[in-house]
């Protein structure tokens, strides 16, 4: 239960707010922000992962995968599937929220 709080309330502030993206968000706050730097995402300022900002307009995902929203959202979803051994640990995160998530990093077009 005490795990659930903190999603709870993410969840209710993203219900609450105007920004059409703030769920997208609260997912990266509470699943990515820890190693990625995540523009947009204030408390997303981890430095194990790569920075997100403008990922967009990077050609490859992971070094291996061409970026398009399918290998994003697997990605997201299944990073030790599609690459073994990756430092992207699986997350548990579901199809829905994947693409949520997807679909906020590919509006990062600019560094």
């Amino acid at each position: 239960m005490r795990r659930l709080i903190p999603l709870l309330l993410l969840a209710l502030a993203a219900c609450q707010s105007n920004d059409p993206r703030a769920q997208a968000k609260a997912l990266i706050a509470s699943r990515c922000a820890a190693c990625h730097v995540v523009p947009g995402v204030r408390t997303a300022v981890g430095v194990v992962g790569p920075s997100l900002a403008d990922i967009a307009n990077r050609q490859v995902i992971a070094g291996k995968f061409a970026n398009n929203r399918d290998n994003l959202i697997r990605w997201i979803m299944h990073p030790q599937a599609m690459m073994p051994g990756s430092a992207m640990p699986e997350m548990g995160i579901s199809q829905p929220q994947a693409t949520q998530i997807a679909d906020y990093l590919r509006t990062l077009d600019k560094p």
